[in-house]
């Protein structure tokens, strides 16, 4: 067997960090049933960054529930790309599961745009009550969590 070289252990190390730091992070290595439908949405709703989810009152009745979800989302790259932009969390029930995700909606803007590639990134800080009945709902899912295709499950 040949020794390996500094390059290929390097590479090795990397993965194997950057595999433990993903695998330790909730956020990232969340249990998710994959459908379709929560596939199809996954890819056309944006990144949410620096999630934060709270419990609240859902109710008199104790099967009620209601969580608070807090995240950022990045609208452009500079303050013209972000120009006519805004953002909202959605909620869209799937099967049995509630699914949250990022909506970006552009609105029309008058005339030519150029904008520079300076890149100095606008974001936006957005926040969403769920609210539902235990009984009748399966698990709260919040599609793509820093990153595109990370998504993040908890039950209500």
């Amino acid at each position: 067997m040949k020794p390996m070289s500094a390059n290929k252990i390097a590479a090795l190390v990397i993965t194997l960090v950057s595999t433990l730091v993903t695998t330790s992070n909730p956020a990232i290595a969340a249990g998710v049933h994959q459908s379709p439908a929560i596939e199809k949405l996954s890819e056309k709703s944006a990144i949410i960054e620096e999630l934060e989810t709270s419990r609240t009152m859902g109710g008199i009745n104790p099967d009620y529930f209601a969580w608070v979800i807090k995240g950022r989302i990045e609208l452009g790259f500079n303050r013209c790309d972000a120009a006519g932009r805004t953002a909202e969390l959605k909620i869209k029930k799937i099967g049995e599961d509630l699914v949250v995700h990022a909506q970006i909606k552009k609105s029309p803007v008058e005339g030519t745009r150029v904008c520079s590639m300076q890149l100095d990134p606008v974001f936006i800080d957005v926040e969403q009550t769920v609210r539902g009945a235990r009984s009748a709902t399966g698990m709260i899912l919040i599609l793509n969590v820093d990153r595109q295709g990370s998504h993040v499950e908890f039950n209500p």
